[in-house]
């Protein structure tokens, strides 16, 4: 007796043994792993993904066409940080407002 299409017999290591008929186990692919700053990919096939060191996240830039970036949690930055990392990535007629927003700060 055979399998259906798509199925494989699994028999254990006994000789003569019945087999049963599963889907096939998914190869697990390694997982790639990106650190701060660099590029990662979570909307695309799981064999393509690409991960964030653990206390990243992927992170969508605010400029639209560049690709996600592994960032720290907003949590662990400060406010002086999340300004200057906005100020470094916003439109030139944006900088203005951030810097100013940054010195009013306590």
């Amino acid at each position: 007796v055979h399998c259906e299409e798509g199925l494989v017999c699994n028999t254990p290591a006994l000789l003569g043994a019945v087999g049963i008929c599963q889907k096939p186990e998914a190869k697990s692919m390694p997982t790639v792993i990106a650190g701060e700053g660099k590029e990662c990919k979570m909307s695309v096939a799981p064999e393509h993904q690409v991960h964030c060191e653990e206390g990243l996240i992927c992170s969508a830039p605010l400029r639209p066409g560049t690709p996600d970036v592994c960032t720290r949690l907003a949590a662990s930055l400060s406010s002086s940080e999340v300004v200057a990392e906005l100020a470094s990535v916003a439109t030139p007629s944006l900088r203005g407002s951030a810097s100013a927003a940054q010195d009013k700060q306590p």
